[in-house]
């Protein structure tokens, strides 16, 4: 076996060496059909099985600049390659394939031509959007002979009309429903025919340009209303209608001169259902029962114009019979609506409401002829008028003797009338606390006119017999609402914080006799009134000795007296701050004259030698050895 592979080995070897040597002896004698190829071997398309059997698969064209693919790749080598010459062969389409269309496209094979198929016109619709008519519709699914009809001299592509009737003048002429050339229609095919319509036939004509077709209009054929033609076709609505016009007669339009105008009551929608505006064409709005009668009820012997407006104009009749109540002899309005409505006339609902006395509470529910026994006008509208014996034969209280008012709304209501019910908080003293609960008699005793409002009236004998303390001694204003209030007279509660001296501190716990012992009239407010003698016996400072001003409110106040609160820093010196904070135990370490809190020492503290401080002052002008002139330069304790 391996002896055979050798020696089929050297026999290939050696048939490839041939080959090369006929190939190099070939190309470079005329025996070579194909002429010199640079850079292709005989390998690239021959094989040593035989020579001249070239698969097509064994040369790859790619190599050459032309790709074979398509039906190219079918074909022949000498369909292309005539006499075997494969150098300078043309590659451009009209090379090989013969222009039909002798250049009238001006547009290159390819535009529209595959390798696929001569035939495949795969982008023949985008194509052909390029040029000024573009393809839609059914346009788009017809062959191109259809408009680019054949010559002898071939396709015609150029000069085509775009225009429908180029195409379509004999469609026109021959369409009789309608017939286009006899209405004189439009050449303009597109205004009802669409190309983007499913077919021919199929025509849209947009009325609305015109008259716009609605309701009954837009189911009608064409001829219905074009039955002379097309052209100057009327567009108002008594032109077609005419005949219904002259024959309707309920109403009879006619006779009554209805206007000509029927969009005036007809709709396109519902011919027969007129639907007259009765309130714009007269002014009079038919409603309730009106809306319902017949025409001819009102406009009788088919009078149109002059009718009354007003309901007495056409009720009069039922004014004048109705005796319930009698609306002649009461002298009732004319005017029928105050009672009656067109939605019922009977029974009559008249609304009090309206009237200068609306009715309520028990009112409603009284006959009419209760108030009414002497007619319905000039009908009094006081309580008084109809409830004089309730008012005069009433004992508790007695309203007459009393002199009460006449005005019952006063205590008695619609609603319920007994028993009354009087709103004190109406007068000039509304009743609260303990006077919310007293008879009206122990107040009105002499009477319920000119009873006073004040206090001390009712109370005058509680303000006399009153001893702790003593009302009447004491001057104590007649004001008793400054000390008590309906709701406890006693124990009193006096609000001294509506006086000139509120109590605060310690002094809301005093005995009011601690500070008016001498009464309550003209008592000082000042504190040195009630505090001289703990000024004058404080010696520490000895306030008397030292000239301390009376307003003891400076230092003292009312929830601490004891501590009191001087603010040396801010108005004098500096002794809780500074350099002198916590330097001091009493006031005397600087003011060493208790009697004289105006002189005080500084030199006494500070140890300073006389000489010292007056070589550290000798630039100082005015310098002076002295507490008086240390603190003139140093306010604030402090060095610099």
């Amino acid at each position: 076996m391996g002896i055979c592979r050798r020696m089929t080995f050297i026999k290939c070897l050696a048939g490839l060496m041939l080959i090369q040597v006929f190939c190099a002896r070939g190309q470079e004698t005329t025996r070579n059909p194909h002429g010199p190829l640079p850079g292709f071997e005989c390998v690239t398309c021959h094989t040593t099985t035989n020579f001249h059997d070239i698969p097509a698969f064994k040369f790859n064209h790619d190599q050459t600049g032309y790709p074979l693919i398509g039906r190219h790749g079918k074909v022949p080598c000498a369909s292309c390659h005539q006499s075997l010459v494969f150098k300078q062969v043309g590659v451009a389409c009209a090379d090989c394939h013969t222009d039909v269309h002798q250049g009238e496209l001006g547009i290159r094979c390819e535009n529209c031509h595959t390798t696929a198929g001569w035939e495949n016109r795969m982008d023949m619709l985008d194509m052909h959007n390029q040029t000024n008519f573009p393809l839609v519709g059914v346009h788009a699914n017809l062959e191109c002979t259809s408009c680019h009809r054949t010559t002898d001299a071939g396709h015609q592509f150029s000069n085509t009309p775009v225009q429908c009737k180029g195409c379509h003048l004999t469609t026109f002429m021959k369409t009789l429903n309608p017939a286009h050339q006899k209405a004189g229609f439009d050449l303009n095919c597109e205004k009802c025919h669409l190309p983007n319509q499913r077919g021919w036939k199929n025509a849209i004509f947009e009325h609305t340009q015109l008259f716009p077709l609605t309701g009954g209009h837009a189911r009608l054929e064409c001829i219905s209303c074009h039955a002379n033609g097309y052209g100057g076709t009327q567009a108002d609505c008594y032109t077609c209608h005419k005949k219904d016009y002259e024959s309707t007669t309920n109403p009879d339009h006619a006779l009554f001169g209805f206007p000509t105008v029927c969009q005036q009551c007809h709709t396109t929608t519902t011919w027969v259902r007129a639907e007259f505006d009765h309130l714009e064409a007269s002014g009079f709005d038919l409603t309730g029962a009106h809306s319902t009668i017949q025409c001819i009820d009102c406009h009788v012997n088919n009078k149109l114009n002059g009718l009354p407006r007003d309901c007495f104009g056409c009720h009069n009749t039922d004014f004048n019979n109705t005796d319930d109540p009698n609306h002649a002899a009461n002298n009732f309005s004319h005017d029928c609506t105050t009672c009656h409505n067109t939605t019922q006339w009977s029974p009559a609902n008249f609304d009090h409401a309206n009237t200068n006395f609306p009715l309520t509470g028990a009112h409603t529910s009284v006959n009419c002829i209760d108030c009414h026994s002497n007619g319905y006008s000039n009908t009094p509208s006081d309580c008084w008028s109809c409830h004089s014996s309730d008012f005069n034969n009433t004992d508790d209280p007695n309203h007459a003797a009393n002199n009460f008012s006449h005005d019952c709304t006063t205590c008695h209501n619609t609603t319920q009338w007994s028993p009354a019910n009087f709103d004190h908080a109406n007068t000039d003293f509304p009743l609260t606390g303990a006077h919310t609960s007293v008879n009206c008699i122990d107040c009105h005793s002499n009477g319920y006119t000119n009873t006073p409002t004040d206090c001390w009236s009712c109370h005058s004998s509680d303000f006399n017999g009153v001893q702790d303390p003593n009302h009447v001694s004491n001057n104590f204003s007649h004001d008793c609402t400054t000390c008590h209030n309906t709701t406890q007279w006693s124990p009193a509660n006096f609000d001294h914080n509506n006086t000139d001296f509120p109590l605060t501190g310690a002094h809301k716990q005093q005995d009011c006799a601690s500070c008016h012992s001498n009464g309550y009239s003209n008592t000082p407010t000042e504190c040195v009134a009630c505090h001289q003698s703990d000024y004058d016996g404080t010696t520490n400072p000895n306030h008397a000795a030292a000239g301390f001003p009376t307003t003891c409110d400076d230092c003292h106040d009312t929830d601490n007296w004891e501590g009191a609160t001087f603010d040396h820093d801010s108005q004098y010196f500096p002794i809780y701050s500074g350099k002198h904070k916590n330097e001091w135990d009493t006031c005397s370490d600087c003011h060493v004259n208790s009697d004289n809190y105006k002189q005080f020492e500084c030199i006494n503290c500070h140890e300073h030698r006389k000489s010292k401080m007056d070589d550290e002052h000798k630039d100082v002008s005015g310098y002076v050895y002295n507490s008086a002139n240390c603190y003139s330069c140093h306010p604030n304790g402090k060095g610099d």
